[in-house]
Order: C-alpha cells, then structure tokens, then sequence
C-alpha cells in the first residue's frame, strides 16, 4: 500500500483528516464558531476558510495519505497569526508578530506516537522555511498536568474546556512540539505557548527519510 505526505491543494480538501475538515475552534473567532457548532455547518466553514488560505496565503499544510483509504490518516495546519483568531481562547495567547502559527495536528489513533507527528511537523517547517518565514509558535498542552496536586483547579474554566476538547481541536503535546526543536517562550501549568526560529538549527527529516518511514507505515 502506498502512502505519501502531501500539500493541502483544493482539490484535495475534501481528503483531509476528518476531524481537521469539521473544527473550526482555531479559524474563527469563539462567537462566531460558537454559532456556527450551535446551528450552522462547520465542514462548509472549514472548507471556506481552507479555500480562501490557500488562495492567499498558500500551502498551509500537510496531509499523510494512504492510496486504499479515501480520507488522510493525519494532517497538519499552519498560517498566518491573523488567520487563527481563535487562538485568541488560549492563556499564553497572543502568537508574536513575526511568527506564523502551527495550529493542530489532528492523527488517527492507531498511527499516532510512532514518528508520523514529527514526520509531518518536519513538513511544515520546511515548508516556511522555504517562504522565508523568521518563526512558527504553537500551543501545546503538558501531558503531566494530570499529577499536579491543583489539577482540579487548573481544569475549572477555559483551561478545562481547551483540555476536553484537545483531541477535537488538534492541540498537540508539549513533547511532541519540543521534539521538532520548539522550546517554551511563555509559560503555563497546561497550556504553554513554544516557539521555534527558522531555520532550525536542527537537522530535518530529509525527504528519503520520510519516504523510508511512510513505507513502513504503509506496510503495517
């Protein structure tokens, strides 16, 4: 079976993973997405708003696809500070003025922690790098809040509700940034916000490295 990494292009919008194509938690702002999941259609906003990106922006993003299924099994999203206004719902929140912002990763369980998440954050950043990008932030959540003494109190309010829904959102983990080079730039018990400059000064997946992992992917 083969699989590829692939830029997000209109026509391949409606391949995107499917949980990717229905949040709009980071591409509206909370009233209007609040309206929206209340009684509109939020793939119709998603797709909207993906088509208008990629028409201004340009690629801003990554899908990791399979040639027997009809959908990605993961797909990562990026863009512009100004295109992400939701993450306004963040405490670390807001994204700096010189940087672009990775927003989700969204991954189908049964492929998630065996490379795939960096593989396609390794696209991303090549990606702005080669648009002469000088930084990409993201917000990532601690994977070990669970063990603090005050997480009772850490998950009352907003913090909670971005906690409840990070799988729906596609908020990635604190590990999982820090592993593609992104350190902590403003802090939080749960909800640190990290950054990275380009270009790294770390060494990418090269691109026969991705192909060798997705291959193995597509052989299991």
């Amino acid at each position: 079976m083969f699989a590829r990494v692939s830029p997000l292009r209109p026509e391949t919008i409606g391949r995107i993973h499917p949980q990717a194509g229905r949040s709009i938690f980071w591409e509206l702002d909370p009233e209007a997405a609040a309206v929206v999941q209340a009684s509109g259609d939020p793939d119709f906003e998603k797709e909207a708003w993906l088509t208008t990106t990629l028409l201004e922006y340009g690629c801003c993003g990554f899908s990791l696809e399979r040639s027997n299924r009809e959908r990605a099994v993961a797909t990562v999203l990026y863009c512009s500070r100004d295109d992400a206004p939701g993450a306004c719902q963040l405490p670390t929140a807001p994204v700096s003025e010189d940087a672009e912002v990775l927003t989700s990763l969204f991954i189908d369980p049964g492929f998630a922690g065996i490379g795939l998440e960096s593989l396609l954050l390794d696209a991303a950043i090549m990606s702005l790098v080669e648009r002469d990008a000088r930084a990409v932030e993201a917000f990532g959540w601690r994977t070990d809040f669970f063990a603090r003494a005050d997480v009772d109190e850490l998950l009352e309010g907003p913090v909670g509700a971005v906690l409840r829904s990070a799988s729906d959102i596609g908020l990635m983990s604190v590990p999982v940034l820090e592993s593609a080079g992104f350190q902590v730039i403003a802090d939080h018990p749960v909800l640190p916000r990290l950054r990275l400059e380009l270009p790294p000064q770390h060494a990418l997946f090269s691109v026969a490295a991705m192909e060798q992992l997705v291959e193995r992917m597509a052989m299991s």
